[in-house]
C-alpha cells in the first residue's frame, strides 16, 4: 500500500487521521496471533474511529523483549511526521518490556503522535487513561516474565534428558517426536529422541572433511545446492547456515545452549554466549568422531584471526614462511621475467637494510625442504612403532581416566536423583497451603543440581586432559596427514594443500644462503 504523509491532500480531504498499522506475530514461546486476526481489527478499528491505515509494517517471528524490529522504523516514521498514529492490536504487540515500552512510548507522544490500541479502550489522553494503560503494560511485561521463567523450566528439564531446548528437524536426523497425532485425531505420546539419517549422514561427515581440508563455509553451501540437499525448514544453504550448523557441534553429540550470564538475554539471533554441552548418558548418536570435531576446531580457531588470503589459500605457502633473522612474516612475490615464485623478509623489502637484511628463498626450494622434513619425520614415527613392538605391553593404571570415569557416573547418577526429585514432587498429594514442601523441594533441587555443576566442571576439566594427550598425541595425529601430503602432493590443490601443511608444519623460517628451517606444528 503505498504511503501517504500526514499532511498530504489525500489524507486531509478525507478527513480521516493517518496512522500506520504495526503487526507483531510472537516467538514460538510466546502466544501466537496471527497476522490476519490482527490486520482485521485494526482495519475495523480505523473505520470506527476516523482513521486511515497508509501503511502496513510487519514483525513476525519477533519477541516482544526487544526493540531490535521494524518497530523502530515506524516510530521514526511518526518523528518525520509520516502519520500521527500507531495502531496495534492490543498494547502487548508494541512491546513487554519494562524499559523499553516506556522509553520509546515517550519518543512516539513527544513527537505528536498516538499508540492506540484497536481492542483495548484506552483514553490515554487523561489521567485515568495513562494508568489504566500502563497497568495493561506492566500486566504484559509481568505475562512475558512468567512464561520465560515457565520455559527456563521447560528448557532445563530438556537439557536434564539430553534434548536439545527446542524440539525440532535437524540435518542429519530423523526427529521422533513426543507426540504422534493420529488421522482419527487421537494422540500418542513417545520418547523424543534424534536418531541418524542414513541417507544424510555422509553428507554431515564429508562437510565437516571438507571444511578441514580447506574449502570454505560458501564453497559447502554451493556444494550442498548444487547435490540438492535443502535446510530443514526447505530453503536452500548459505555460507553463513553452514557456519552455524557446523559450530553447533550437533552432529558430534553436543547440545547448544544460551549462557545465562549473557546480559543480552536469550533472545537475542546470532549471539555468541554460548555453551556447548553433551550428556554423560543420554547424548543423542554422533555422526562424527571426536578427533574431527577437534580437527575442526582447530581450523576454526585459525580462519577467526586468520588474514582472508589465508584463509582460502592460493599457494600451498601461504602463511607458513616468516624470516628467520628478524622473525616477522615473509611475503611472496613473483618474478615476470624468470617465471617464478620468491618468498621475502617483508621487513626488509619495506624498510630497507634497517629494519633486517633481509632473506629470500625460491616456493621450489622451500617445497622441497618441506617434503624432505616430512618424509624424515615419517621415518622417525615408523622407526619408533618398530622399536615399541619389541617391548612387552604392560597394563597401567591412568588416574586421569579413572578419575573421568568416577565422575561421569556421579553426573548420570545425580540426573536420576533429579528426575525421581521432580516427579515424587508432581506426584505429591499433600496440599501444601503453607509453602512448606514447595520450599523444601527447590532447596534440594537447587542443592542437587549445584553438585552437578561442580563435576560438569571438573569432568571438562578432566577431558580437556585426556583430549589433549601431549605431543606424543598430536605427533600421532600428524602422521596420517604427512603420509598423504607426501603422496598427493601434486594432485591436491593449494587451499587443500595449505590447510593440511597448517595441521603438521609450524612455520618455515628462511636463514639465508639458500637455506630454510622447517619446524612441526609441536616444536613452535
Amino acid at each position: 500500500m503505498p504511503q501517504v504523509k500526514a499532511g498530504s491532500r489525500s489524507a486531509t480531504e478525507a478527513g480521516l487521521t493517518p496512522a500506520i498499522g504495526y503487526i507483531r506475530v510472537s516467538m514460538a514461546r510466546e502466544e501466537m496471533i496471527s497476522p490476519e486476526l490482527q490486520r482485521a481489527a485494526i482495519t475495523d478499528w480505523a473505520k470506527r474511529t476516523g482513521h486511515r491505515i497508509i501503511d502496513w509494517v510487519e514483525d513476525l517471528d519477533k519477541t516482544g523483549r526487544t526493540f531490535k524490529r521494524r518497530i523502530m522504523g515506524v516510530i521514526e516514521r511518526v518523528e518525520r511526521g509520516e502519520a500521527s498514529v500507531i495502531a496495534v492490536w492490543k498494547y502487548s504487540r508494541f512491546g513487554r518490556t519494562r524499559t523499553g515500552v516506556p522509553a520509546n512510548l515517550a519518543r512516539v507522544e513527544k513527537a505528536g503522535g498516538q499508540l492506540i490500541s484497536a481492542t483495548e479502550a484506552v483514553d490515554a489522553t487523561t489521567a485515568v487513561g495513562r494508568f489504566q494503560r500502563g497497568m495493561i503494560m506492566e500486566f504484559n511485561a509481568f505475562e512475558s516474565d512468567r512464561a520465560g521463567e515457565q520455559w527456563m523450566e521447560t528448557h532445563q528439564w530438556r537439557r536434564d534428558h539430553g534434548l536439545p531446548a527446542v524440539g525440532r528437524p535437524r540435518f542429519g536426523y530423523i526427529w521422533h517426536q513426543r507426540k504422534i497425532y493420529q488421522p482419527d485425531g487421537t494422540i500418542t505420546l513417545q520418547e523424543e529422541r534424534y536418531e541418524p539419517d542414513p541417507n544424510l549422514s555422509p553428507v554431515v561427515q564429508s562437510l565437516y572433511q571438507r571444511y578441514i581440508a580447506g574449502e570454505s563455509f560458501r564453497a559447502l553451501a554451493l556444494w550442498l545446492n548444487e547435490e540438492g540437499h535443502r535446510t530443514r525448514g526447505g530453503g536452500v544453504w548459505s555460507g553463513k547456515a553452514v557456519r552455524r550448523y557446523l559450530d553447533s557441534g550437533f552432529a558430534v553429540g553436543y547440545l547448544r545452549f544460551h549462557k545465562k550470564s549473557c546480559p543480552m538475554g536469550s533472545v537475542e539471533h546470532g549471539c555468541e554466549e554460548y555453551e556447548l554441552v553433551r550428556h554423560p548418558t543420554m547424548h543423542h548418536a554422533a555422526l562424527i568422531g571426536d578427533d574431527v570435531w577437534q580437527l575442526y576446531q582447530q581450523r576454526r580457531d585459525f580462519t577467526k584471526t586468520a588474514a582472508p588470503r589465508a584463509r582460502n589459500a592460493g599457494h600451498p605457502l601461504t602463511g607458513l614462511v616468516f624470516c628467520g633473522l628478524c622473525q616477522y612474516r615473509a611475503r611472496r612475490s613473483v618474478d615476470g621475467r624468470r617465471q617464478h615464485t620468491r618468498f621475502a623478509c617483508m621487513p626488509h623489502q619495506e624498510k630497507g637494510h634497517t629494519a633486517c637484511r633481509g632473506t629470500s628463498l625460491r616456493d621450489t626450494l622451500i617445497i622441497d625442504e618441506i617434503r624432505k622434513r616430512l618424509a624424515e619425520f615419517v621415518a622417525e614415527f615408523d622407526s619408533a612403532v618398530d622399536a615399541a613392538a619389541t617391548i612387552p605391553v604392560q597394563r597401567r593404571h591412568d588416574p586421569v581416566r579413572r578419575r573421568l570415569d568416577e565422575v561421569d557416573a556421579s553426573i548420570a547418577k545425580l540426573e536420576k536423583a533429579i528426575v525421581r526429585h521432580m516427579r515424587v514432587y508432581a506426584m505429591a498429594d499433600d496440599d501444601d497451603l503453607d509453602g512448606t514442601l514447595e520450599k523444601e523441594y527447590l532447596e534440594t533441587l537447587g542443592s542437587l543440581r549445584a553438585e552437578k555443576a561442580l563435576l560438569a566442571g571438573e569432568r571438562d576439566e578432566l577431558r580437556s586432559v585426556v583430549d589433549g594427550g601431549g605431543e606424543a598425541a598430536v605427533r600421532g595425529a600428524a602422521v596420517p596427514v604427512a603420509i598423504g601430503l607426501l603422496e598427493e602432493w601434486d594432485t591436491l590443490e593449494p587451499g587443500r594443500l595449505n590447510a593440511m601443511l597448517r595441521r603438521v608444519i609450524g612455520r618455515v623460517e628462511l636463514l639465508g644462503d639458500k637455506q630454510a628451517r622447517v619446524l612441526m606444528a609441536w616444536e613452535v
